[in-house]
């Protein structure tokens, strides 16, 4: 049996997916699905809704176990059908889709916190970079029930930078925003992202926001989907 065991942190991380199958209420979601994402690379995972996208994040975060294949990262074990490694010994952060910021602490108390809770070498973007970047510096003093929802999601991406992972997960980080203030988000995170160096996974239905950058695109089919006669 192989050995489990939580990679050395580094600015980016070598994640690879092999022959990975996933199943909920014995329907498909994922099937035999293999791909490596390169240490500092940023992925764009686009397709159809239903097609398994947060169920890949939601694996790749230890937050499911795989029917079949496994989860590598730096040609470490993280995940198989018979071993998993807990979400909270993965160097990674997570931004969920209806993720919400802690209703009873300010947008600084939150950001602080979670710089304190990390253990590891300088982040290459110090939190003023980002919080500068994301253009929230008005907002460190507010409590969530006074933000709006652009606001709030650009407070909740500066929340999961400032942990400084090794591997990001963002599960549409545009939403809750309308078409011009998502694609102020989308080129922010972009500037970030570019220099942060860490390995991203992006999911996004809204794809023309990421167009002009130089971000790996990945494409999952509905596996379930019925084909046209």
């Amino acid at each position: 049996m192989p050995n489990i065991a939580a990679p050395i942190s580094s600015a980016g991380v070598s994640l690879k997916a092999v022959e990975l199958s996933f199943s909920r209420d014995r329907l498909a979601v994922i099937s035999e699905l293999s791909h490596e994402f390169s240490a500092g690379q940023v992925t764009l995972l686009t397709g159809p809704s239903g097609c398994g996208k947060t169920t890949l994040l939601r694996l790749l975060a230890g937050l499911e176990t795989p029917a079949a294949g496994e989860i590598k990262v730096n040609g470490i074990l993280w995940s198989s059908a018979h071993q998993i490694l807990p979400p909270w010994q993965r160097d990674l952060d997570m931004l969920f889709q209806g993720d919400a910021l802690w209703p009873n602490q300010t947008v600084g108390e939150q950001i602080k916190w979670v710089q304190s809770r990390k253990l590891k070498a300088p982040a290459v973007l110090d939190i003023g970079e980002i919080i500068e970047c994301l253009g929230i510096k008005d907002l460190l003093s507010r409590h969530p029930a006074g933000l709006s929802g652009g606001e709030a999601r650009r407070c909740q991406l500066a929340r999961v930078l400032a942990g400084n992972p090794s591997l990001l997960l963002l599960d549409e980080p545009l939403s809750g925003q309308d078409a011009e203030t998502a694609a102020k988000t989308a080129q922010m995170l972009g500037r970030l992202l570019a220099k942060a160096n860490t390995t991203a996974i992006v999911v996004s239905h809204e794809t023309a926001p990421f167009t002009d950058f130089a971000w790996q695109i990945v494409h999952m089919p509905d596996i379930n989907a019925k084909p046209h006669a």
